[in-house]
């Protein structure tokens, strides 16, 4: 699954907003904060299983503490978020996930296009006629937003939604576009027809028919800012998922500091060594149920974007549903990309733009942005595994390559 989706309501497959747990059983465990060891071994067991099927999506690493975890799921924005913290280790962590969860709801009811009173869909009606205020934590996500669109040289771009429209794939019905529909389009699409003001927080577009999606960053922004609220909650150690294919991994999966176990002979042992954080696995984008490697991640985001399980086929030719939005066509370049950031929304938004550029495009992105690291992963019939690995700004015992 990508971070580009987007939950359309009047699907009727689509989650609902007011299941929180998946079950009414479920959801009084969750009520009662779901302390019990059987109900969490159950619940990751599930968990686990659901993820084995998906094969280009990273996935929590439950393998050591699978019986020490205290877990919560929700349905939302398309996906399903899933908190995770060291069992026993917060009183309180059950009422701030589920003020955690209602901020979620919040903001997907503020960022998506698929609700007319959203505050996106009145910015995409009235920002061509007028200046239109911006509440002021979606200000700065359009920033940001704006900020990658330039960075990557467009390759992220929240205004590709009208391409990804017609080649089908926001209804998971792809299909080939006359070319000359592609053509038609793209002088409507791109970031740079859009203005904020920062003076007085306003927004206005110099297209008519503009239009915002914010799927492929919306998620983080939502781990982002639920990061914020544990940290006003005094929660450090906790692992958060959008969708599987947005991760957030604060403090550590030991409950206890590194000082507090440090002997002698380990003086010399970087911090990370002693007390990794969490370890998130990223799925072999072409061989399912296999995990291609695993990624330790300490107060840092990852996201990773992937076509492997949304794509058609057109006369012996597969097309996947990751649009290069300068182009009007899918890219082809990679099986997955991986970002590991500080942030979530930066990290999912980077995940989407790096797969459409090229390697030397994303080395001089990295190398101008040391806090990003990036594992590409390409076709290589000649290699192991038939993939090819690339990887920027990321130490030795930062990662591991599992197959």
């Amino acid at each position: 699954m990508n971070s580009d989706s987007e939950r359309n309501p009047h699907n009727p497959k689509a989650p609902s907003d007011c299941d929180q747990t998946g079950s009414a059983s479920n959801r009084r465990e969750f009520l009662r904060g779901i302390s019990a060891i059987d109900a969490i071994r159950r619940e990751s067991e599930e968990a686990n299983q659901n993820k084995e099927n998906n094969d280009t999506t990273n996935s929590f690493s439950r393998d050591r503490q699978s019986g020490y975890l205290e877990y919560y799921s929700k349905n939302a924005m398309a996906c399903e978020f899933e908190v995770y913290f060291n069992l026993h280790q917060y009183k309180h962590s059950g009422m701030a996930t589920m003020d955690a969860f209602q901020l979620i709801d919040l903001l997907e009811d503020q960022l998506t296009i698929y609700r007319d009173h959203s505050e996106l869909s009145e910015i995409n009606r009235e920002a061509f006629e007028n200046n239109v205020r911006v509440e002021s934590r979606l200000f700065e996500l359009l920033s940001l937003a704006h900020t990658i669109f330039r960075e990557t040289e467009g390759a992220f771009d929240i205004t590709s939604g009208p391409l990804t429209r017609l080649w089908g794939f926001e209804k998971r019905n792809g299909n080939l576009p006359d070319p000359t529909k592609i053509e038609k389009l793209l002088p409507t699409i791109g970031s740079n027809h859009f203005n904020l003001r920062e003076t007085d927080s306003t927004i206005s577009f110099e297209l008519p028919n503009l239009m915002l999606n914010l799927g492929g960053i919306g998620k983080g922004h939502a781990l982002d800012r639920v990061k914020e609220m544990f940290g006003q909650r005094e929660l450090e150690n906790y692992v958060i998922h959008g969708g599987q294919s947005s991760v957030i991994a604060n403090g550590s999966s030991i409950n206890i500091d590194a000082s507090e176990f440090q002997s002698s002979s380990d003086s010399q042992k970087p911090t990370s060594t002693l007390n990794p954080g969490w370890t998130v696995g990223i799925s072999h984008p072409t061989l399912p149920g296999q995990r291609l490697a695993e990624v330790y991640l300490r107060n840092q985001a990852l996201g990773t974007s992937g076509t492997a399980r949304q794509g058609f086929y057109h006369q012996g030719k597969r097309y996947g549903h990751i649009i290069d939005p300068r182009t009007g066509w899918p890219s082809e370049r990679y099986l997955s990309t991986t970002v590991i950031s500080p942030s979530a929304a930066l990290s999912d938004a980077l995940a989407t733009g790096f797969f459409v550029m090229p390697h030397e495009s994303i080395k001089t992105y990295c190398e101008n942005h040391p806090e990003v690291g990036a594992i590409i992963v390409s076709e290589n019939p000649a290699a192991k595994s038939r993939v090819a690995i690339e990887t920027y700004n990321l130490t030795k015992d930062s990662w591991k390559r599992l197959n």
